[in-house]
């Protein structure tokens, strides 16, 4: 009986210490696991505050690529507006290159009329100088002036208005070179000072100098067969804005007109 009491016993200790054992492991394990879920927690909420920074960082990611998309846009589209602007500003520019060259060639071939027309008013100012001779000769605006004192022309009587003989070989030689080049028109322009005029055969200083170059005129066309088309006359008088000189210029024009054309319809295009 003992024995089975002792045996009893025994299997109670036993059990109760197999039994104090696993609740003893039961409860470390616990423990641990206690200590895992606190861990997998922090880890979890540690997790979300990454997702939630990277979820921030996401946004802001696709707000700039929202952003350069955008600028992208815009900056294509300025490029297409600056090649179209760069290629108008090309062709403007060859435009303008076009004119200016035409311009300049236009510039030339009036340059070169001038040049030429310069070279023919030296070239008959050399026939007259030669054959005149003197210092009362010279170009002014493109024309050739012969001064000639009236007392050369008219003698010692200041309203004398008829050429004197003495001064026909010198309007002898002007004209000789008037005939040999028709090109030439003339202009005689009298200039007259008498102070006493009685106002009935001679009126005033605008009448005498008239007279003086319409003799001038008639003697170049009578005598010396200048053909009367180009010769003009011009009277003045001591009103004279060029003040008072009794001389009577003799004004050789070549004529210009096909130079004054050519300006004219370059300028035209």
């Amino acid at each position: 009986m003992r024995k089975i009491i002792l045996f009893t016993s025994v299997l109670l200790l036993t059990n109760t210490f197999v039994h104090a054992q696993k609740k003893k492991d039961l409860l470390a394990e616990i423990d641990k696991l206690r200590q895992e879920l606190k861990t997998t927690e922090g880890e979890l909420t540690e997790a979300r505050k990454n997702e939630r920074v990277s979820q921030s960082k996401v946004k802001t990611m696709e707000t700039q690529v929202a952003d350069l998309k955008e600028t992208n846009a815009t900056l294509l589209t300025n490029m297409s507006s600056f090649t179209e602007l760069s290629n108008k500003k090309a062709n403007n520019l060859q435009t303008s290159q076009e004119i200016i060259k035409a311009k300049d060639q236009q510039l030339n071939v009036i340059n070169d009329a001038i040049t030429a027309n310069d070279s023919i008013n030296l070239a008959v100012f050399s026939k007259f100088k030669n054959a005149i001779g003197g210092d009362n000769i010279k170009i002014s605006n493109g024309t050739i002036h012969i001064v000639i004192p009236n007392t050369t022309l008219f003698g010692e009587n200041d309203k004398n208005y008829i050429v004197d003989e003495k001064a026909k070989p010198t309007l002898e030689k002007i004209a000789t070179i008037l005939n040999a080049d028709p090109n030439l028109n003339v202009l005689v322009e009298g200039n007259s000072n008498a102070l006493k005029l009685d106002g009935k055969k001679l009126i005033d200083n605008w009448d005498l100098s008239s007279r003086q170059a319409a003799s001038v005129v008639r003697v170049l066309h009578t005598d010396y067969k200048v053909d009367p088309k180009r010769l003009e006359t011009l009277g003045k008088s001591e009103y004279s804005t060029e003040g008072i000189e009794t001389v009577t210029r003799i004004i050789i024009d070549p004529k210009f007109d096909k130079f004054y054309n050519l300006v004219k319809d370059n300028m035209k295009n």
